[in-house]
């Protein structure tokens, strides 16, 4: 028995699904095939890519990934490029190939908020938009130039009610999209500023290497100049 992501009136509702998904072997394999006498590095590395970063949620066969990939529309995005606003209905999702992406909103006092990044082989999406198809509550923008795979709601639901391999997938990259909040909400209410730099340093660098330190300080919650002093004090105490 598998789960299943459909579409029940315009939303996407978990559900069972027993039947396998005839044909998929072929028809990836003949999309792989593809690729190679396009002769298109870039596109099929892609695919390879993006077959190892499903591969860290679940075993997946190839022929799965590629039926998977073929749903998938490649876009390039400018930066300082929306890819979601606030208000509108999050109809894709994304899976990062290039670049940076930032999700963000504005509190009630009209502050920016900086919730989330995405960096290379990562999905994103504002999920309760996205899983409701109601209005986001987030905007999603292009940190640096980015390259994205772009699955439609329209065809996460063709593709998850033909492979029950790929709607087990799709299930837990939805799974981990909202651990992921969780373990943020977390460590914001657990951790203090100092804590949750030197657990980024030591986890995620590449987002502090990368991204403007006013975005990091909205997301630690604090202020630019507290963030600025308290990375200085942390690198004079490594030092001493």
């Amino acid at each position: 028995m598998k789960i299943v992501y459909k579409l029940t009136g315009n939303c996407l509702r978990s559900t069972t699904h027993c039947n396998d998904h005839s044909g998929r072997g072929l028809q990836a394999v003949a999309l792989k095939a593809d690729l190679r006498q396009q002769g298109s590095f870039c596109t099929f590395k892609a695919m390879d890519n993006f077959l190892a970063a499903l591969r860290k949620y679940v075993p997946i066969s190839e022929e799965d990934a590629a039926y998977f990939y073929s749903f998938f529309k490649k876009k390039q995005y400018q930066r300082g490029e929306l890819l979601l606003k606030e208000g509108e209905v999050a109809h894709e999702v994304f899976f990062v190939m290039k670049g940076a992406l930032r999700q963000y909103f504005f509190n009630e006092r009209g502050d920016e908020r900086t919730c989330n990044f995405t960096f290379e082989h990562q999905f994103v999406t504002d999920l309760e938009s996205f899983s409701r198809q109601a209005k986001s509550a987030t905007h999603i923008i292009a940190l640096e130039p980015a390259a994205c795979l772009v699955l439609t709601c329209e065809d996460a639901v063709t593709c998850l009610k033909e492979s029950p391999a790929v709607a087990s997938l799709f299930g837990l990259i939805v799974e981990n999209l909202a651990t992921d909040t969780i373990r943020r909400i977390r460590s914001l209410l657990s951790k203090t500023p100092e804590e949750q730099i030197e657990e980024l340093t030591k986890t995620n660098p590449e987002m502090l290497r990368r991204v403007p330190q006013r975005y990091i300080a909205q997301y630690l919650g604090v202020a630019p100049e507290s963030l600025s002093r308290i990375r200085k004090r942390m690198i004079a105490n490594q030092k001493s």
